[in-house]
């Protein structure tokens, strides 16, 4: 499930117009509170039962999702910055086609290292990388 974020919900929407605020909120030592979407579902639809609406113009924060990493709701990296303040790009992979052919080897060679391609290897070549 991702980020309930607020350009996505639906403000006449009882289970969507508050639970992108729930999002991060501040814990202890600035470790955020990290709530599954049904439960931000549950409590934006009891702040609606409560006679709670959003009021945009009223509104000084905004949400940033993480800028790496899934937008997952264990993710919790992103942060609550003044409103208008410009969003960072995401940080992704490099596109490989625009690399050099020693770029990619060497790429390759980091998944190598890092075991990211084991599953690819047959287990000769493990036992072998294993010996080496």
């Amino acid at each position: 499930m991702s980020i309930p974020q607020q350009h996505e919900s639906d403000p006449n929407n009882p289970e969507e117009a508050f639970s992108w605020a729930f999002v991060g909120l501040p814990g202890p030592k600035n470790a955020p509170m990290i709530v599954h979407p049904m439960v931000l579902k549950q409590w934006s639809k009891h702040l609606w039962d409560l006679g709670f609406r959003h009021h945009p113009d009223a509104q000084t924060k905004e949400y940033h999702p993480p800028i790496r990493g899934h937008h997952h709701w264990l993710n919790s990296a992103g942060t609550w910055v003044e409103k208008g303040t410009p969003q960072p790009a995401r940080i992704t992979a490099p596109d490989v086609a625009m690399l050099t052919q020693q770029e990619r080897a060497d790429l390759v060679s980091q998944l190598r290292e890092h075991g990211d391609l084991n599953h690819l290897l047959t287990q000769a070549e493990v036992t072998e990388r294993d010996r080496t």
